[in-house]
């Protein structure tokens, strides 16, 4: 993916015309990670991270070195852009999923773009507002007291039109590791719980691939 082809494939952009576009390819840096390889950590230079293609999760580490797991920024979005305004960043980690395409915007150069075409300002305030939702929707599952209904919400939450008609295939995008981080619980735990989730014949799964079976959505109540 070329720096053409992140500014055509991201929303951040959607508003620039085709000529506004090709006029600001100077300002990107186009990056490829490995996985497991830092897009960036705290201390680095202030930039707009877009993923151009693959996938990066954003992470915090405890004083024991444990990871929590904060959300994974996925093809077509973003992260970085509180460090844009002002913000400081001493505690988060951007890590590739896997090979992971990254167009970057530094701090000096995301001024001059938004001086050329303020109105990328309002576009960033919307994109942000469904950031908002994304944490919002995090929380709740965390509010759940029972590891098994935090787990059930997250998955129905992967299927685009949930349904007691049919049933429906999920793909999980996360590792247990990072889906346990996601939930506050540990990848044993996670690993039984699906486990369980077979034997009550609610899902059948094969690795990442998943199929939430009819009995799984009249199972819990607060889907």
């Amino acid at each position: 993916m070329n720096k053409s082809g992140c500014l055509y494939k991201v929303p951040l952009f959607n508003p620039l015309t085709v000529n506004e576009r090709n006029n600001i390819q100077c300002l990107l840096h186009h990056k490829t990670f490995h996985k497991g390889e830092l897009i960036f950590s705290p201390g680095d230079q202030e930039q707009l991270s877009i993923i151009s293609s693959g996938a990066m999760k954003i992470y915090r580490t405890s004083k024991t070195g444990k990871e929590q797991l904060i959300r994974i920024v996925k093809e077509g979005e973003y992260d970085g852009e509180n460090y844009l305004f002002g913000l400081t960043n001493d505690s988060l980690y951007g890590e590739a999923v896997t090979k992971t395409e990254v167009c970057i915007l530094y701090k000096t150069e995301f001024n001059k773009l938004i001086e050329l075409y303020p109105q990328l300002s309002c576009r960033l305030l919307q994109l942000n507002a469904h950031k908002t939702v994304a944490v919002e929707k995090q929380l709740e599952l965390l509010a759940l007291d029972r590891i098994e209904d935090r787990l059930a919400l997250y998955i129905s939450r992967l299927s685009p039109l949930p349904t007691i008609i049919e049933d429906e295939i999920v793909i999980l995008p996360l590792s247990m590791k990072e889906l346990a981080n996601y939930l506050a619980t540990s990848p044993e735990t996670i690993s039984r719980k699906f486990k369980n989730f077979q034997e009550r014949g609610l899902i059948i799964r094969n690795r990442k691939k998943m199929t939430l079976l009819n009995a799984f959505w009249s199972e819990f109540d607060f889907l």
